[in-house]
């Protein structure tokens, strides 16, 4: 049986537990908010940034956090969103032989045939992407893709040029982890420009995926991507590439996300496959 000073402890935990539960879930929007606060409510989720932190990032973002508190909490990710089929989308409604609301039959028919948008970072609002960069209030992006070998500097394709992240901390919490990849993958973004490859640079989300996969077979994150650079380093010195985003569609801003690591400040926009890379300057 439980003392008294026990109980006391328990019943102030669940005082202020309950509040901040029910606030995070009246709070939530979107799937992956509302598992955040489910996986909160089972005790999972000491690793994780606040929700205001956790709300800044993408979605891609939000999933790689979430992981691995789901998994503990045993909750399953929500399902990822898929691209609105534009066939279906363009089908119209059948018409009915009798309507009585023509107003509320002009909504019915438009909620049919308009896809919803995904949402935007709350720090990239008002953000305006062009054919050449990034315009976010008074800040200027240059969008950043490959580049010939002429147009590189003297020393960028020589053994000299290489690629050190900084050495992965241990004992890392969730949250420091995810600024430890966050700086790493600043640092990644601006030597591939370095060589010419900023187009075919991956996506924070896959940088995110290897750090993973390399970690769970006890390997060197860090070995990996300097051995990488130098292979690549090789093949741009003797291999010609196109640009990448060359007659592409823009990517919509509810692909991008900030990768801010002073003094490195860049956006980059997951589309398909496709990364693109703003840099700040």
């Amino acid at each position: 049986m439980l003392n008294r000073g026990v109980q006391l402890s328990l019943g102030i935990a669940l005082l202020y537990a309950v509040p901040l539960t029910l606030a995070c879930e009246q709070s939530a929007i979107t799937p992956l908010e509302k598992l955040y606060c489910q996986v909160q409510a089972k005790g999972e989720g000491a690793d994780l940034p606040s929700f205001n932190d956790f709300r800044r990032n993408s979605p891609q973002t939000q999933r790689l956090l979430l992981k691995r508190p789901a998994k503990r909490a045993e909750l399953p990710l929500p399902a990822k969103t898929q691209a609105p089929n534009k066939t279906k989308a363009s089908v119209k409604a059948p018409v009915k032989t009798q309507v009585t609301n023509t107003a509320q039959a002009s909504v019915k028919t438009k909620a049919l045939t308009t896809p919803k948008q995904a949402p935007v970072l709350t720090s990239l609002k008002g953000c305006r992407i062009h054919a050449t960069g990034m315009t976010c209030r008074q800040r200027q992006y240059r969008l950043l893709d490959n580049l010939a070998n002429k147009k590189l500097a003297s020393h960028a394709l020589t053994p000299a040029n290489t690629l050190q992240l900084p050495e992965v901390p241990t004992d890392l919490r969730l949250s420091e982890l995810h600024s430890y990849l966050q700086s790493a993958y600043a640092k990644y973004l601006y030597k591939m420009n370095m060589i010419g490859l900023a187009g075919a640079t991956l996506s924070y989300s896959k940088f995110y995926y290897i750090f993973e996969e390399v970690s769970e077979h006890n390997r060197n994150f860090v070995k990996r991507f300097a051995d990488m650079y130098t292979y690549l380093k090789k093949d741009k010195s003797t291999i010609a590439i196109g640009r990448a985003h060359k007659n592409k569609p823009l990517p919509p801003l509810s692909s991008c996300e900030p990768i801010d690591s002073a003094p490195l400040h860049f956006i980059v926009c997951d589309v398909k496959g496709t990364n693109w890379v703003y840099q700040y300057h």
